[in-house]
């Protein structure tokens, strides 16, 4: 019921705003003829709805992933989760392969084979 007044609202608020510019124009007769298409299609999707039939191709406006409308999103274990992040850091490792090496002054360092390796996704600064 809620989708259909909602409808209906926008309807005869496009309705109307596009037939007072008709109508400053010159062309009422084509703003009252364009309102009463709008709200005719509105009353036929309305209709359908209501009715449970099958919306036309212009009027649906749900998205289905493999026919189906609604998505069930199963919550991650916390072994998916771990596996998850253990993958993540094997990747990191092979692409930026760091190696600790001493500075002249004996400070330990470590460098990267890769560019931005030491900057986390949150962190790019110098991007």
């Amino acid at each position: 019921m809620r989708v259909f007044i909602a409808i209906s609202i926008v309807a005869a608020s496009v309705s109307s705003a596009s037939a007072q510019f008709a109508m400053d124009h010159g062309h009422a007769a084509d703003a009252a003829q364009a309102a009463r298409a709008a709200r005719a299609a509105a009353d036929a999707k309305a209709a359908a709805i209501a009715s449970g039939a099958p919306l036309l191709p212009s009027q649906q406006t749900n998205f289905y992933v493999g026919n189906r409308g609604t998505l069930k999103i199963a919550p991650r274990t916390a072994e998916e989760l771990k596996a998850d992040e253990a993958a993540a850091q094997a990747a990191w490792k092979e692409r930026c392969r760091p190696t600790v090496v001493e500075d002249r002054e004996g400070l330990r360092r470590v460098k990267y084979a890769e560019r931005d390796c030491d900057l986390s996704r949150f962190n790019t600064a110098g991007n």
